[in-house]
């Protein structure tokens, strides 16, 4: 149960070393409150469930750190390029894993625990509280606006004449 834990606050942090201390904090925290469980609840859906809440938790701790870092004059690498250029050499990888976060968070959240973690509809229908078809649109709707934004990042980047 561990790996498909970390590797989940691990997509979502991009950090391996705080996606191992979150998924510490989140066995930490189920064995604090074990008595109190619900033993007709899925435990796997409940882990999943506090490590995307952890997780969420820990990026908006460092992006409100990134945020005030940079207002304070703190300069983001060496200095020798603009912020801009470091954008601009992200991979395609990087540009997906963008277009990804920028979709809604029940759709995103969906799509994730289906193609990153292998969760069948039915599972993520228990963990997210929906009806399998409504987790089965989500993932759709996913693959249809991941599908449309390389179409148009293809045509932006190809060369007139090829």
């Amino acid at each position: 149960m561990h790996d498909p834990l970390f590797r989940y606050a691990d997509y979502i942090v991009h950090d391996r070393e705080a996606a191992a201390d979150l998924i510490q904090d989140v066995f930490t925290k189920v064995w604090q409150v074990r008595d109190t469980l619900d033993p007709e609840r899925s435990l796997k859906a409940l882990l999943f469930q506090m490590v995307r809440n952890l997780s969420l938790n820990h990026e908006r701790h460092k992006k409100r750190h990134r945020t005030e870092d940079l207002e304070s004059g703190l300069q983001v690498g060496s200095g020798e390029h603009p912020i801009e250029d470091i954008l601009d050499a992200d991979t395609l990888s990087g540009q997906i894993e963008r277009w990804i976060d920028s979709m809604p968070e029940r759709r995103r959240e969906a799509f994730l625990l289906s193609r990153r973690e292998g969760l069948s509809h039915e599972e993520i229908s228990n963990l997210m509280g929906l009806a399998p078809k409504t987790v089965n649109n989500h993932i759709v709707l996913a693959l249809q606006f991941i599908r449309g934004k390389l179409e148009t990042h293809r045509a932006e980047r190809a060369i007139p004449g090829e």
